[in-house]
């Protein structure tokens, strides 16, 4: 792999992004939640971006996870329940940044957590073969 340094470091910034996601999420009251979710939505990002550069493939400049996963689709399979973890993920790349855009909820926050974590494994599964 000759992205072997890039990925890294975009792997490296992925977890600093799920680091800050359940720092905020156990730590802080009230939970920020629009910023939790934004963190679940940046680290997949990152994490999604690090492989396509272990496949040798072009970057996009996109917050849609959507988007990635269909591009690293040309390289492998990808299960439904990653896919789906993405295209739930996605708004909160960019909506959580403008008030009254979401309206959040801790449920929300539960299952981004759990999306991120999902595609976070699915991503370092791949990038350990």
């Amino acid at each position: 792999m000759k992205n072997e340094n890039d990925v890294k470091e975009w792997v490296r910034f992925a977890d600093m992004d799920v680091l800050s996601a359940n720092h905020l999420n156990e730590i802080q009251h009230s939970k920020p939640l629009e910023i939790i979710c934004y963190h679940c939505q940046q680290a997949s990002e990152k994490m999604l971006k690090a492989l396509i550069l272990a496949f040798d493939g072009e970057l996009q400049k996109t917050h849609d996870l959507g988007l990635l996963t269909e591009q690293l689709s040309n390289f492998l399979t990808i299960s439904e329940d990653v896919l789906n973890a993405a295209d739930a993920l996605t708004p909160y790349g960019v909506k959580t940044r403008y008030p009254q855009e979401l309206n959040l909820e801790e449920t929300h926050v539960s299952k981004a957590l759990s999306d991120m974590k999902l595609i976070y494994d699915f991503v370092a599964g791949e990038l350990k073969k």
